[in-house]
């Protein structure tokens, strides 16, 4: 599985959900899979993404919100899992393209197992999910977005990365404009029921 296969299978899952991505692989890849549809990119801003997800989905509550994040801009950014975790936005997934590297920079190792998944399951209010298909991938996303264990909780999806593969550089990301789009996206797409 990679990058691309993993957007195209959420977008597939959830067409109607407004993802959110931060600088890098994971960028270019919603850019590639959704044409550059209207989307919340971060440009420039490793570490954001998590944050910056959150506060969109508690903005609109009726819309689902897909946080798309390498893993290193997770690694970057991981304290706002604790927070999604107390506000327990139901709306909202975390996808986390885990190929172990830095694959933006260079594909540098990150020096340690994140283990995304087993750290949202040791936080109350998370789910942790690993998926290393996008059969596994797509059967996640479909199915009932709450756990009787853990009612409300946000999911958080670590899907394992096995094939390499280079989305294309990421153009410069006009932060204005990517805003009014968005504005734009949300004000002429009715909510879904």
């Amino acid at each position: 599985m990679n990058v691309n296969d993993v957007t195209r299978t959420i977008m597939q899952c959830r067409p109607d959900a407004i993802l959110v991505s931060s600088l890098g692989t994971a960028t270019s890849s919603v850019r590639l899979v959704t044409s550059d549809g209207p989307h919340f990119y971060f440009g420039a801003a490793m570490g954001s993404a998590l944050a910056g997800a959150l506060g969109l989905a508690e903005a609109v509550p009726d819309r689902q919100v897909v946080a798309v994040l390498g893993d290193g801009e997770f690694l970057m950014g991981a304290s706002a899992l604790w927070s999604v975790a107390a506000y327990r936005p139901s709306n909202l997934t975390v996808v986390v393209l885990a190929d172990g590297a830095y694959s933006i920079t260079g594909g540098q190792p990150i020096p340690a197992p994140l283990h995304v998944a087993a750290v949202a399951n040791a936080l109350a209010g998370t789910r942790g999910v690993t998926v290393s298909s996008t059969t596994e991938l797509a059967a996640t996303l479909r199915a009932e977005p709450t756990s009787p264990d853990a009612p409300g909780a946000p999911l958080v999806i670590e899907a394992t990365i096995t094939e390499r593969t280079w989305p294309g550089p990421s153009p410069f990301i006009d932060p204005a404009a990517t805003v009014r789009n968005l504005r734009a996206s949300l004000a002429q797409a009715p909510a879904p029921a």
